[in-house]
C-alpha cells in the first residue's frame, strides 16, 4: 500500500464551512477553502463521513454507508435567489428547522430537473447500493419513518412481490432519490477534482459500524447477527479516556461467518464508494477488526460487554489488494498487542493525539518524540476538547507539563502554548500532521465538534467566515522549513 507523503492538512467537515444557509455544503466556500490550504502549504484536506445522519446529526449514524448527506447539496446551483428566499433557507433558526427546510429545498429540485440529466450512467455504476437505498427512504418515508423492524412485515422481510409492487406505486420519489444522489456526486467530483488539480488530497472516514436502522441491514439482513429482526449482539467500548461508564452504541455485531461466504462483499462495495469520494479512508474504531467489544442487546451498560476477536486478517486481505486508496486506522482507546500486529502486517499507519501525551506519569506513545514516521498526528480530532478549551480548563499539572514537555516559561499564555504546539508537530517525524480548524484558530471549547458518549449538542459548529488568508504565509513558511512542502 502506498505510504503517507510528508505532508500536513487541516480537519474541517463539510458541515463547519461557511456558508449563509444553516449548515456547510458543496459550496463556494469548499472551494475557496482548498485555495487556503494550497497557499498555505498544505497537501490534505481531512472530512468527517459523508453519511447522511440519522440520529442526532452524528455523521456516525448513517441512513445508508454509501449515500451522501442531502444536506450538502448545494442549492444555489439550482435554485434562484428568489426561491431560496421563499423556501426559507437564508433564515434558519435550529437544526429541525433546517432539516425541513432542506427537504422543501430538495422537493423544489426534483420538481425542476427530473427530467434534465440522465442519471442511467450513475445508476448502472452504483446499482450495488443505490437502487436499495432510494427504495428505503421512500418506504420509510410511508411508514412514518419508523425503524425498518417496525414496517409492515412484507416490506419489512423484503417480499419480492411487494416490493416491486410499491417500487411501481412510487416511481417518481424513488427516481428523485436517485436524482439527489446523482447531483450530490456531480458537486462532489467538482470539489474533489479542483483539490487534486491543486495537489490536495481529500482524507475521508469510514465508521466501522452500521446502524441497524439503516438501508444496509435491512437489504442484507443476514451479514449482520440478528435473532427475529433484532440484534443478539451490539456493539460499544468498554470504559475509557471518553467515558469512564463506557460507551454502548447498539450497533448491530457483524456476522462474519456469513460475509466469508461472499468474500466480505460488504467491506469491497465500502471501500470501492469511499474510494471513489476520497484520496485517504481513516477506519474509525480499528481495534474491532483485532477484537471487538460486543454487548447483549438487553445489556443497559456497556460494562457487561466482552472482547470477542475480530475478522480485521481476512477481511483486509480481502479488501486491500482491490484499492489504490491510503488507509490509516483509528487505533485509539484500548490498543493491544494484536491490533499493533494486524497495522504491522498490512503497513497501516495509526494515528497520535498529542492531547493524550501529558496524562499520568512516565513515557508516553504520543509525545511527539516518539511517533513513527508512518502515522498521522494531531494536537487534538474532533472528538476532542479544542486545544484551548482543553487549557482554559485550568489543570495546571497538565498544562506545566505541555509547557515543560516545549521547554516554554510557565508564565507564558494559553496561545503560546498552542503556537508551540503547531511548531512541534511540523518538526516531528510523523509523515502526516492534521490540525483541526478550530486549533488553528485558538478557538475555544464553544467551538468543540463533539463530545463522544453524549447524545446532544454536538456537530453544529460552523465557520462564521474564511479562515483570514494572513495565516498562509506562516503555514506556508513552517511547512517548507520542516519539509512538508514540495
Amino acid at each position: 500500500m502506498e505510504k503517507l507523503k510528508r505532508t500536513s492538512g487541516i480537519l474541517l467537515h463539510i458541515t463547519s464551512l461557511p456558508n449563509r444557509f444553516g449548515w456547510g455544503n458543496f459550496s463556494v466556500s469548499a472551494f475557496q477553502f482548498i485555495d487556503f490550504l494550497k497557499n498555505g502549504g498544505f497537501g490534505v484536506w481531512q472530512v468527517l463521513p459523508f453519511s447522511e445522519c440519522l440520529y442526532g446529526n452524528s455523521p456516525y449514524s448513517a441512513i445508508s454507508s454509501f449515500s451522501i448527506n442531502p444536506n450538502f447539496l448545494d442549492f444555489s446551483e439550482f435554485l434562484s435567489e428568489e426561491e431560496l428566499v421563499s423556501l426559507g433557507l437564508k433564515n434558519i433558526s435550529d437544526y429541525a428547522d433546517f432539516n425541513q427546510k432542506v427537504c422543501n429545498a430538495l422537493k423544489c429540485v426534483c420538481e425542476k430537473f427530473r427530467d434534465k440529466f440522465d442519471t442511467s450512467k450513475f445508476r448502472k455504476e452504483n446499482n450495488y447500493w443505490l437502487d436499495d437505498y432510494a427504495l428505503f427512504k421512500v418506504i420509510k418515508k410511508y411508514e412514518d419513518g419508523k425503524p425498518w423492524t417496525e414496517w409492515e412485515e412484507n416490506l419489512r422481510n423484503r417480499n419480492k412481490t411487494h416490493l416491486e409492487s410499491f417500487a411501481k406505486l412510487h416511481k417518481t420519489e424513488i427516481d428523485d432519490e436517485i436524482l439527489i444522489q446523482f447531483l450530490l456526486d456531480q458537486q462532489w467530483k467538482k470539489i474533489k477534482n479542483y483539490a487534486s488539480v491543486n495537489e490536495i488530497e481529500i482524507f475521508g472516514d469510514m465508521p466501522f459500524y452500521v446502524e441497524m436502522d439503516s438501508a444496509d441491514v435491512w437489504s442484507n439482513p443476514k451479514d449482520w447477527q440478528l435473532e427475529n429482526g433484532k440484534p443478539k449482539l451490539v456493539a460499544g467500548v468498554p470504559p475509557d479516556y471518553f467515558n469512564s461508564e463506557g460507551q454502548l452504541w447498539g450497533y448491530p455485531i457483524y456476522n462474519y461467518a456469513t460475509m466469508a461466504k461472499n468474500n466480505y462483499r460488504f467491506w469491497r462495495n465500502r471501500i470501492k464508494r469511499l474510494g471513489e469520494l476520497f484520496d485517504i479512508i481513516r477506519i474509525d474504531h480499528f481495534l474491532a477488526f483485532a477484537r471487538y467489544w460486543a454487548i447483549p442487546s438487553t445489556s443497559k451498560t456497556a460494562k457487561s460487554g466482552k472482547w470477542i476477536k475480530g475478522a480485521g486478517v481476512d477481511i483486509l486481505k480481502e479488501i486491500l489488494p482491490k484499492t489504490k486508496t491510503k488507509i490509516v486506522a483509528e487505533d485509539l482507546g484500548i490498543v493491544t498487542e494484536d491490533v499493533y500486529k494486524l497495522k504491522d502486517k498490512f503497513e497501516i499507519p495509526g494515528v497520535k493525539v498529542v492531547q493524550f501525551a501529558f496524562d499520568g506519569e512516565g513515557d508516553n506513545m504520543y509525545k511527539p518524540y516518539n511517533f513513527e514516521k508512518n502515522c498521522v498526528a494531531y494536537i487534538g480530532t474532533h472528538d476532542n476538547n479544542t486545544m484551548m478549551g482543553l487549557l482554559n480548563e485550568g489543570n495546571w499539572d497538565k498544562i506545566n507539563r505541555f509547557k515543560k514537555y516545549l521547554r516554554m516559561p510557565l508564565q507564558e499564555g494559553n496561545d503560546q502554548v498552542i503556537e508551540n504546539l503547531i511548531v512541534e508537530l511540523y518538526k516531528s517525524s510523523a509523515n502526516l500532521i492534521v490540525f483541526t480548524a478550530q486549533d488553528i484558530l485558538h478557538l475555544g471549547a464553544e467551538a468543540r465538534l463533539n463530545v463522544p458518549g453524549v447524545s446532544e449538542g454536538n456537530w453544529t459548529w460552523k465557520l462564521e467566515n474564511n479562515i483570514d488568508t494572513n495565516l498562509c504565509s506562516k503555514f506556508s513558511d513552517l511547512a517548507y522549513t520542516y519539509g512538508r512542502k514540495k
